[in-house]
């Protein structure tokens, strides 16, 4: 991934922060799978399902932009 820069495009951008939301899910998926603690494990699982809410949410941004929607 490149760094952002002003410049930037909003494709650039989103694709970006797409990878960084895939990475938290990835990273909250992990340590879900791994924690012995329930109370813990909810509240991991509940971070887990945020970061895949926003990955939808940035997956239609971007479906939409480059549809000439957006």
């Amino acid at each position: 991934m490149n760094p952002l820069t002003p410049s930037s495009t909003p494709d650039q951008i989103l694709e970006t922060a797409l990878g960084k939301e895939r990475e938290a899910y990835a990273f909250y998926s992990g340590m879900a799978a791994q924690c012995k603690i329930e109370d813990v494990r909810r509240l991991i699982e509940s971070l887990k399902d945020e970061e895949h809410r926003h990955v939808r949410l940035i997956e239609a941004m971007l479906a939409r932009l480059r549809s000439g929607h957006g």
